[in-house]
């Protein structure tokens, strides 16, 4: 089985997206297939390249290999995520670079994958696919275009908007096959004219060895470690670790925390870079929250020591509809680790949620709610200790990165085999995620 995996963003860079990519590509390694990957030079989020990259950079095209994965890196033009031009810019010149590159790298035979979330590295994968007659797997971890409404970026009548729409339409409509995330994703594209035998969900998931168990040494070492680093003794610590991006809503955190300034005992910390670091420090500063602390960006294997370290994860996104079909993987990484999860997402994220009794569930961009929650896992250790160990529990049962990836490489592998199945040509109907669609949310705990 030879695979072909394109995605922007790859280790070094420390993304949700890279994190998944480099796993399966790893897993699927050591199933015994060969697994190549065309990335960019790592920029994200800041926009900077990473210093061992910036002279590799200036030669446009490097190879390098990751336990056993070969990895391919092409040029982009490096931008932070802030302004919408250096972001198209962005993302364009990965487009173009990758469907060069692609062709001259990509097996023989086998498959091409080719994964958001910016939809122009689906134009690179059918292009790809195209030249080199192989069947292509658009990965769609973002709904295009609606997505861009939903940071705020265009408006659902803009021309930027149905221009996004008709490449999205066309990716869809040529894609051998689509995977997708989680179930509301595949109903969405379903609802919007797609044949229901061409998508499959394959969900998020985490490493089965990225957490400590919570209840081993090594945990509590960490724990102790690093609360004693950063001066922590018996306070209550919440972690948001993660993008400081503009589809997450973080002044909701810092409204949260401002209505909690006088619990001495509560602390906010926030790790992570992106585009709206700048902002959200200023806020600080701004609204004199001295319970709030902001940490730099973290390597990926540092992450674990954070987890042990906190009480309770926070995972919000902004209160808009297309992000009711996304599944944050930081909420999986806070349920491996044994940490209840406060959950400001509205969707099929709050309904994984509930189900695994693995935290509580709040109305997204409500700092009045997500204050009321922290309060209530604060005063209630037993609770705390137990929605962390159902969502630890739920993760070993049904999240596990290598449970996901052996299901995807069966996938792959039937597409391989039966190459006749072509895509329909039934065009789409390109319109906003309606609520209507949507199968009703189950009552918060």
């Amino acid at each position: 089985m030879q695979v072909l995996y394109i995605s922007q963003y790859y280790p070094p860079e420390a993304c949700a997206p890279a994190a998944r990519v480099d796993s399966f590509s790893r897993e699927w390694v050591r199933a015994g297939a060969e697994v190549r990957v065309l990335t960019g030079f790592p920029n994200h989020p800041e926009g900077v390249l990473h210093p061992e990259y910036r002279e590799l950079w200036k030669h446009g095209f490097v190879r390098e290999e990751r336990e056993g994965v070969k990895v391919y890196r092409t040029w982009l033009y490096p931008s932070a995520n802030r302004k919408l031009w250096r972001r198209g810019a962005n993302f364009a010149s990965f487009a173009l670079s990758a469907s060069l590159g692609g062709t001259c790298v990509a097996p023989r035979n086998g498959v091409v994958i080719a994964t958001s979330p910016q939809i122009l590295v689906g134009a690179a994968g059918w292009v790809v696919g195209t030249l080199r007659l192989l069947p292509w797997v658009f990965e769609v971890r973002d709904l295009w275009p609606e997505s861009l409404v939903g940071v705020g970026q265009t408006t659902a009548d803009s021309l930027l908007y149905r221009s996004v729409g008709h490449v999205a339409n066309f990716l869809y409509r040529h894609a051998k096959h689509i995977v997708v995330d989680g179930e509301w994703k595949r109903q969405h594209l379903i609802d919007h004219g797609l044949e229901e035998r061409r998508i499959s969900v394959i969900r998020n998931g985490v490493e089965e060895d990225f957490c400590f168990d919570p209840d081993s040494d090594a945990a509590r070492q960490a724990r102790h470690t690093l609360r004693k680093q950063w001066g922590f003794r018996d306070e209550f610590v919440l972690l948001y670790a993660g993008t400081l991006g503009m589809a997450h809503g973080l002044e909701t955190l810092l409204q949260a925390a401002e209505r909690l300034r006088g619990h001495n005992d509560i602390v906010f910390l926030l790790m992570g870079a992106g585009a709206e670091r700048a902002q959200l420090c200023q806020l600080i500063g701004d609204m004199r929250l001295s319970n709030v602390r902001v940490l730099e960006k973290q390597p990926r294997e540092r992450v674990p020591d954070f987890l042990a370290a906190a009480d309770a994860c926070l995972v919000p996104l902004r209160n808009k509809e297309v992000f009711k079909t996304a599944i944050p993987s930081k909420m999986f990484e806070a349920m491996a680790a044994g940490k209840p999860a406060i959950l400001g997402v509205e969707g099929e994220a709050k309904e994984i949620l509930l189900a695994s009794q693995a935290g509580l569930a709040v109305q997204p961009e409500d700092p009045e709610a997500m204050a009321a929650a922290i309060l209530r896992l604060q005063k209630e250790p037993s609770l705390c200790r137990a929605l962390g160990r159902k969502g630890r529990q739920a993760v070993q049962e049904k999240y596990l990165r290598p449970t996901q990836a052996a299901k995807y490489l069966n996938l792959l592998s039937e597409l391989c085999v039966h190459p006749e199945v072509l895509p329909s040509a039934k065009p789409l109907v390109l319109r906003e995620l309606a609520p209507a669609s949507q199968a009703k949310v189950r009552a918060e705990m």
